[in-house]
């Protein structure tokens, strides 16, 4: 009996160093993850492609029948097969639990990561801390949460999503089975600058599916579950249930877990890839309204003590809107005749129109009439037109008056919103009649001799001019004694008129008249030129006009013959027969050497 129990004491023995052992090897063992022959790098927020499986064809939404191993698990990079930290922190930190002495905590701003002095020897079954700047990213109620996921290669935007870290404000604990629902991150929680594109970048977006328009909710819960207890070697079943409650579909439907720090892992189901830091992900694409998805984790726990992980659920709500783009236009088209005549209405037509494919709005017609034209309402108009749907037009009218001729150029403008401006412009000739008199004659002329003047009306212009009149008027000094073409003489006015009906452009019409002086002194006749259209010119022709001295004598004797030493008279009569008085008049009689005067008599004196 004694030596049956030295049999089963010894054989205790054996079994149970061989089962510390066996614990022994456990513990000291490194997990490292078989690498595939080509894994191709990934960015750290985007699970790396899981290395193809048996069976390609796995719906991510249920359970495949094979059940891989845990070293076909690929790392995103070739870097990352060795343990990575625990993103969410230490364990034992949920809300409320206090903080220990090493693990500091900022006062303001997001929590930082723990740091771990002293590590355990069997802490290399778990991750040390990252070696980049994600260890201090922002924590909300104990836990980290990763930065908003970048700009796609193609330059679009990220869509924006509900934050995979956001957590309730009173989370469940740990490995619970309260079910949550996820909550969108607060707006504080993206940087607009990091998703403004550049301002001078080309688009590439493109108009989605017409379900995508509208108010997309989509809502998913997710359930984490674990058994109450565990017990260490026997493997274990961690499994997270995802919902859509929402009414459309979720897209790039994500969870992410880690294991649990103890714990090696086993198998998953279906078959998970390894996320950049090291997690767990399994990509289920689109989960529609009412649908769930289950994953499940084998594990089998190394380690006495809570164990346990924090599941992440991330998804993608998709909305799209479109908008027809238009290019509105503006024609604007005016009409003019190429001459008209001054004094004369001219109407200026205009029609603007909108030949492009949207609306032109805020037309308004400005007109800055130049100088040769001229509007009541002054030189600068504007019409407000309003808004031109696209083939839509307007004609309109605008009266002008000629005033000033020469060559005018008339610009029209019309403007819109959306820096529109179109302008037209039209020639336009104004064409005017010109009258010019003159008179050419003798400016002076004795009493009683006939003058003879022409007169000349002139038309310098560009136009005709119609109802030409040409009057001549006649001072007192000028006696009419006739005119040629026509022309009446009217006495009470002492003027002659000739009329024409038409004088064409660059012409000359002459006339003449004949004039008797009968006043000496200062006259003028005046010449005046009318037509109508409002022209008229007048001159004036100076005439002086004056007498003539015609001196006549005459010689008589009282008795002839006479005798030697006889005596007789002499009488010398002096005439002015003219018309102007004769001046400085001298009488002088030269006597032969047979005579000799005795005496002299007369109205003036005289000498000998």
């Amino acid at each position: 009996m004694k030596s049956l129990l030295v049999r089963i004491g010894v054989l205790g023995v054996l079994f149970m160093l061989g089962w510390i052992a066996i614990a022994q090897a456990q513990r000291g063992g490194e997990y490292v993850e078989r690498q595939p022959a080509e894994t191709p790098m990934a960015s750290p927020d985007r699970a790396a492609p899981i290395e193809p499986t048996s069976d390609r064809n796995i719906n991510p939404l249920r359970a495949p029948a094979a059940r891989p191993r845990a070293s076909d698990i690929p790392d995103a990079e070739p870097g990352l097969n060795r343990p990575v930290a625990d993103p969410f922190g230490p364990r034992n930190r949920y809300p409320g639990a206090p903080a220990s002495a090493e693990e500091p905590i900022a006062e303001d701003g997001p929590v930082l990561a723990p740091v771990v002095r002293d590590r355990p020897a069997d802490d290399r079954y778990y991750p040390p801390p990252l070696d980049d700047d994600r260890t201090a990213d922002r924590r909300r109620d104990g836990y980290s949460i990763p930065p908003a996921q970048s700009a796609s290669a193609e330059g679009e935007p990220a869509p924006f999503r509900a934050d995979p870290y956001a957590m309730p404000a009173n989370p469940p604990p740990l490995g619970g089975n309260d079910e949550g629902m996820m909550e969108m991150a607060p707006p504080g929680g993206f940087d607009n600058q990091a998703l403004s594109a550049p301002p001078a970048a080309d688009g590439t977006g493109q108009p989605g599916d017409p379900r995508l328009e509208g108010i997309q909710s989509p809502q998913l819960t997710i359930q984490k579950s674990a058994p109450g207890e565990i017990q260490v070697g026997r493997p274990a079943v961690f499994s997270v249930v995802v919902r859509n409650v929402g009414t459309t579909a979720a897209c790039n439907v994500e969870i992410h877990d880690q294991v649990p720090r103890g714990a090696r892992l086993v198998n998953t189901r279906p078959q998970a890839q390894r996320g950049g830091r090291g997690e767990l992900v399994w990509t289920l694409g689109v989960l529609q309204p009412g649908q769930e998805a289950v994953v499940e984790m084998e594990i089998v726990p190394i380690d006495e003590g809570e164990i346990g992980s924090v599941a992440t659920v991330r998804f993608a709500a998709d909305a799209t809107a479109r908008s027809v783009v238009t290019r509105p236009r503006l024609v604007v088209e005016t009409a003019l005749p190429e001459r008209v005549l001054i004094g004369d209405q001219v109407t200026l037509s205009i029609v603007v129109s909108n030949p492009g494919t949207g609306v032109a709005t805020g037309v308004v017609l400005e007109e800055r009439i130049p100088a040769g034209l001229r509007h009541p309402a002054g030189a600068e108009l504007e019409y407000t037109v309003g808004d031109l749907k696209p083939g839509e037009s307007r004609k309109l009218e605008l009266p002008l008056v000629a005033d000033q001729p020469g060559m005018v150029v008339n610009m029209l403008v019309a403007r819109g919103d959306g820096e529109l401006r179109v302008e037209d412009k039209r020639d336009l000739e104004i064409l005017a009649p010109q009258l010019d008199v003159a008179l050419e004659g003798p400016q002076r002329r004795y009493l009683e001799r006939q003058a003879t003047y022409n007169l000349s009306i002139a038309n310098p212009g560009t136009a005709a001019a119609e109802g030409v009149e040409l009057v001549a008027s006649l001072p007192a000094g000028l006696k009419f004694v006739s005119a040629n073409n026509a022309g009446y003489y009217d006495e009470a006015t002492r003027s002659v008129r000739w009329r024409l009906e038409k004088l064409p452009a660059k012409e000359v019409g002459s006339v003449q008249l004949v004039t008797l002086p009968v006043e000496a002194g200062q006259h003028a006749i005046r010449l005046r030129g009318s037509a109508e259209k409002g022209l008229v010119v007048e001159k004036e022709q100076p005439v002086v006009v004056e007498g003539i001295a015609a001196i006549l004598f005459q010689v008589a004797d009282h008795l002839d013959p006479i005798g030697s030493g006889g005596e007789t008279t002499y009488e010398i009569r002096v005439i002015n027969q003219g018309t102007k008085a004769a001046t400085n008049v001298q009488i002088a009689a030269m006597l032969p050497p047979e005579l000799q005067p005795l005496a002299a008599e007369g109205p003036t004196r005289y000498a000998v």
